[in-house]
């Protein structure tokens, strides 16, 4: 597994080392060019200085005036030369000593820069420019040497390499501070997901980068939902573990009871017990069978989701033919858990199938909430009644069968949601409407 943390420092350090190498490269050379050109443009200016000194007389014969003859020129080997043509006549200063440079005679305008080997092995810089004087083609070099800008380069370039990696190392144990830094909100998370797991927290409490943070809130999420399912699950085993206890301490009792007049009246009330319990079980698996093989969704598709669920309704109510129709406003895929969103509709569908003569209707509407509503052409309840049926334990009418535990259900999924549960007679169908307001986040 690949550490975040390595691969950061790794990247970090590659792109700084480049970016580092190509400044030192691009500094040493603009400074070795500008201090050449700067040193060119002097020597060019030496050069018109000389030109300003030669004469050709009237034999046609080369003449430098004893100005030109400075003292650098005369001295021998003193790192300044310079050479004058004129056709196949060449002067030179004494600085040459005896060395002859191998040069040629250059055009009006033309100009030469090149890098020479002079006197003693000394690396020169060597410019030669083709004037017109007296009517006449005169070529001038002049040579410089570069031991003392070479010497005064190299010691830049050592000094400035130093400084570049003393600044690299500086910017190394900072993007170092930074990474570590930036990764150690990821520490804390990891620190809090195991207080999740050893069940010290229930949700992660922690900051970390924007890229991370939604990772979070999902998985926060996720627990938040599972903490609520388990909540709903135990609560529904509960009520179904209790159902069963009172039948069967009621059977318990019967047996025991020595008074019972007869066994008729024994067996009768053993076999009302018994349908009880049969009822719970039935409760309970038919709701597993609504559910289906649910799995964790933050969105329903209800064009999909919506004809499984119908159908297994029509099967479970097969005695009589029922007309279902739905109608949503294009939008079909709401933001709701799957799991939930099918135990919702699971519950408010059954509770229809179960009371209506042949129709029921479902209506969805998605804005900023959304709106699910199911009518049916059932018997309906009064109005001081709609209210007790949303309690648990509450049911339309006891003859038939039911714990009348579905709408109370509904009730807590949608108060999950910040939602209401409103129930009213439908002017339509004349039965019972179920109005549903979810507030997904």
């Amino acid at each position: 597994m690949k550490s975040l943390r390595k691969q950061l420092s790794l990247g970090l350090t590659l792109s700084l080392v480049g970016l580092l190498t190509l400044q030192w490269a691009v500094v040493t050379f603009t400074i070795d060019h500008m201090i050449q050109s700067q040193m060119a443009a002097r020597m060019q200016q030496e050069a018109e200085g000389i030109l300003a000194g030669v004469t050709v007389n009237g034999r046609g014969q080369l003449v430098l005036a004893p100005h030109v003859m400075t003292p650098s020129y005369q001295r021998p080997f003193s790192g300044r030369y310079f050479i004058v043509m004129l056709g196949t006549q060449k002067a030179q200063s004494r600085s040459w000593w005896d060395v002859e440079l191998p040069v040629s005679a250059l055009n009006v305008g033309e100009e030469q820069v090149t890098h020479v080997t002079g006197p003693e092995s000394q690396p020169l810089l060597l410019l030669g420019h083709g004037y017109r004087k007296q009517q006449q083609t005169v070529t001038i070099y002049i040579a410089e040497s570069l031991v003392e800008m070479q010497q005064s380069l190299r010691m830049f370039h050592w000094l400035y390499g130093v400084f570049s990696l003393l600044g690299l190392l500086a910017l190394l144990v900072l993007q170092r501070w930074i990474v570590v830094n930036t990764l150690n909100p990821l520490q804390q998370i990891k620190e809090n997901l195991a207080k999740v797991a050893s069940g010290e927290l229930q949700q992660i409490h922690a900051s970390g980068p924007a890229e991370v943070m939604p990772l979070v809130n999902e998985f926060n999420r996720i627990l938040k939902s599972a903490s609520h399912k388990t909540r709903r699950s135990r609560l529904a085993i509960g009520n179904l573990a209790h159902g069963l206890k009172t039948r069967l301490a009621q059977l318990q009792l019967l047996s025991a009871d020595a008074t019972a007049e007869s066994d008729a009246q024994l067996r009768q009330m053993v076999q009302s017990c018994s349908a009880d319990i049969y009822q719970d079980v039935e409760r309970e698996l038919k709701r597993a069978r609504l559910m289906g093989d649910v799995y964790s969704s933050q969105t329903t598709d209800l064009e999909v989701e919506l004809p499984k669920l119908v159908a297994t309704l029509q099967k479970i109510y097969s005695e009589k033919t029922v007309a279902f129709a739905w109608q949503h406003d294009g939008q079909a895929r709401v933001m709701v858990d799957r799991e939930d969103m099918l135990e919702l509709l699971g519950n408010v569908l059954d509770n229809a199938f179960k009371w209506c003569r042949s129709q029921v209707q479902l209506t969805i509407s998605v804005h900023s909430a959304i709106h699910i509503t199911v009518e049916d052409d059932g018997p309906g309840s009064h109005a001081p009644a709609l209210e007790t049926l949303l309690q648990r334990g509450m049911r339309m009418d006891e003859s038939k069968p039911g714990s009348g535990l579905g709408l109370a259900i509904v009730q807590d999924i949608v108060q999950h949601y910040q939602g209401n549960v409103v129930l009213t007679h439908s002017e339509r169908l004349r039965g019972l409407r179920v109005q549903l307001t979810l507030m997904p986040a």
